[in-house]
């Protein structure tokens, strides 16, 4: 079995990569796009991904769990795969029906049928992709290694080819390219490890996976209900550019949350496997390493994201993406809470089969995002869609807290770290007097980021934390080995 430390490590590396790509081409993209542009190809994505999360109908993060729960048994685990495969790719025929009745009489998606095929390629590279099978394998090596790849492929073809605001279809292809053009190559290697001659097709039973991954969709619907609904409302009732402020600000502070997320897509399958097996000491274990990181990282990107939203925007969009600046100050804090929601909901109450404490989560922050973005986005635009979905998973997690409280592993007054927000703080202090001594975005944002880790490095050596502890003593032995072998 692969250490939770190699994988994390891992998918830090794959996260970094998606994390650099939009950091490299979204200030380009942006520039040569206009807010125009940038706001109709989110417009239409949001779309599609409506598609692709119901004809997905929750399959990829419960066949992650199943994967998991049988990857010591084969034959089981074969099965498993193929019965999924097939369902996913029946459920592929009946997005691409919805896609050409959309295109067909939807007036604000005819007008640009040409973009919404080509965005639509993802409902095929998500149904045949399989990155579920390597998630729940725990393959995080292949799953990296094939991301790098075709990240660097997707941003040279978006330098090369993407020239003017005319340009937008191949920055759709670009965009399908570098989210899922990858899973072409995850089914064509899934045949090294399924032996479809063990399989007897006539013992498949695809219809035992269609309640189960019912009941993911319903909760995955729900939470893009305040996700990717804030860029339809907006697209409707305030036009392509507010989209483009939206998408702007969110994006921004996604590149930080991302980091955050991949420790979910790490600790999923690793504590499914725990709990099957009845090992609940490493899961309490890995759970409350996992709200450390959480926290220790969280935190300071918030305080970071808000103090430096002027030179962060002015360098990665322009001055055409001011009206961004209060979109990223409300969208900062959201990292926090989701990722708070994250370690609740997606490792511990998932695994446990408490899907339906998640579903009433969300529930209540759906809800809450739908109707504050009827009142609000008519006389705020994107920075009413942002107030939403900040209200939004406020009230999820809220929700989680009250309602899964006894299934956590540890003690609510664990996520109010003392060390981590005094730490922030200092930090965010730092920052802001870093921006103060020069004019230059640049150097702003530069001093900035050099000066908030040096910061907030001393604070968690003074306050003796035990994860900036863990990670000297891992460089000292992995450095003291080194000299050994020299």
């Amino acid at each position: 079995m692969p250490s939770v430390k190699n994988n994390i490590l891992l998918n830090g590396i794959n996260t970094l990569t998606g994390i650099l790509f939009p950091v490299v081409t979204f200030p380009y993209a942006a520039r040569v796009l206009l807010p125009e542009g940038i706001g109709a190809v989110n417009f239409l994505n949001s779309v599609v991904s409506y598609i692709v999360l119901l004809t997905s109908l929750g399959i990829p993060m419960y066949a992650v769990k199943e994967i998991a729960k049988y990857r010591d048994d084969k034959a089981q685990r074969d099965k498993t795969t193929v019965e999924i495969i097939i369902l996913s790719t029946l459920l592929c025929v009946f997005g691409y029906v919805i896609v050409w009745l959309l295109s067909e009489f939807v007036p604000q998606i005819e007008r640009q049928s040409s973009l919404f095929y080509v965005l639509s390629l993802t409902i095929l590279f998500t149904a045949i992709g399989v990155n579920w099978f390597y998630q729940g394998i725990e393959d995080f090596k292949f799953i990296t290694i094939r991301a790098i790849i075709i990240r660097t492929l997707s941003a040279a073809a978006l330098f090369l080819f993407v020239r003017d605001s005319s340009d937008l279809l191949i920055y759709g292809f670009i965009i399908v390219g570098s989210t899922v053009g990858n899973n072409i190559i995850n089914f064509i290697h899934l045949r090294k490890h399924i032996g479809l001659n063990a399989i007897r097709f006539s013992e498949l039973n695809i219809k035992k996976h269609i309640r189960p991954s019912f009941e993911v969709f319903i909760l995955n619907l729900i939470i893009s209900l305040y996700i990717q609904l804030n860029s339809i409302m907006l697209g409707f009732m305030s036009g392509d550019e507010a989209v483009g402020f939206f998408t702007a600000g969110t994006k921004i502070s996604h590149i930080g949350l991302t980091v955050i997320a991949s420790l979910g897509t790490v600790l999923l399958p690793r504590c499914s496997h725990l709990i099957k097996s009845g090992d609940m000491e490493n899961f309490r274990q890995i759970i409350n390493k996992s709200l450390n990181v959480t926290l220790g990282l969280s935190l300071p990107m918030t305080v970071g994201l808000m103090v430096l939203a002027l030179p962060i925007t002015m360098i990665f969009c322009g001055s055409e993406y001011l009206e961004s600046i209060p979109v990223l100050y409300l969208n900062a804090p959201v990292i926090v809470v989701i990722s708070l929601t994250n370690i609740m909901g997606i490792q511990i109450l998932y695994p446990m089969d408490k899907t339906r404490l998640v579903i009433l989560s969300v529930s209540g922050g759906a809800i809450m995002n739908l109707v504050l973005n009827i009142f609000l986005i008519p006389p705020f635009g994107a920075t009413g869609a942002a107030i939403s979905t900040l209200a939004a998973e406020l009230t999820v997690l809220v929700i989680q807290l009250a309602a899964g409280r006894k299934y956590y592993p540890f003690g609510i007054k664990d996520l109010f770290n003392v060390r981590y927000l005094a730490s922030a703080l200092v930090m965010g202090t730092a920052v802001y007097l870093c921006t103060l001594w020069t004019d230059s975005y640049a150097w702003q944002l530069i001093s900035g980021l050099l000066t908030g880790i040096i910061v907030y490095a001393i604070m968690l050596l003074v306050m003796k934390d035990p994860m900036i502890n863990e990670i000297i003593q891992i460089v000292n032995k992995r450095t003291s080995n080194g000299r050994k072998r020299i």
